[in-house]
């Protein structure tokens, strides 16, 4: 069975970062409340299942219904969480726990949501294929640093799109 392929999707500030210190995330609103969606719903339609850490969970059930609906996701945590929804995996062991069930499971193309700490654990593995960073433009001069002590990896640019907002999304793949 293939390995899947694995993809950062996420929005950071032009000093990259993904939250404000206290993990907030209300920069975002001003650039979600427009009828652009970043290429949003194209990509979600090609990924089949999504890989989260505990905060970052806990945020998205902030939002009312639960988003990711139908599609499994899978939640790294050291706490014992729980849900009533069934497409909801909570794995206590770690990235290579998450690992073993996601290739198991078959997936072909896994979504890495974040937080921080997640993204930068699939980045220091080199297991991230795809990166699609949209880069809005604030600057918060503190925060949740996307890139969190992340050794030096070259990518290649796949594509570039700038919208009407000053946001810029950037494609990268891994050579």
């Amino acid at each position: 069975m293939p390995m899947p392929q694995f993809v950062l999707y996420i929005a950071t500030t032009l000093d990259g970062y993904i939250a404000r210190p206290d993990g907030r995330i209300d920069w975002l609103n001003s650039f979600e409340a427009g009828e652009e969606d970043y290429g949003y719903s194209a990509f979600y339609a090609t990924i089949d299942a999504l890989i989260m850490g505990a905060t970052t969970y806990e945020q998205v059930l902030g939002f009312g219904d639960w988003v990711y609906a139908g599609k499994r996701s899978y939640v790294l945590t050291q706490r014992p969480l729980t849900s009533d929804r069934d497409d909801i995996v909570f794995v206590n062991g770690g990235l290579e726990a998450v690992l073993k069930a996601i290739h198991a499971a078959g997936y072909q193309r896994v979504w890495i949501v974040g937080g921080g700490n997640v993204a930068s654990q699939f980045m220091a593995q080199r297991l991230i294929d795809e990166y699609i960073i949209a880069i809005l433009p604030i600057i918060l001069g503190d925060g949740i640093a996307l890139y969190q002590s992340v050794p030096e990896q070259r990518l290649r640019l796949i594509d570039a799109t700038s919208y009407p907002t000053g946001a810029v999304v950037l494609r990268y793949q891994q050579p």
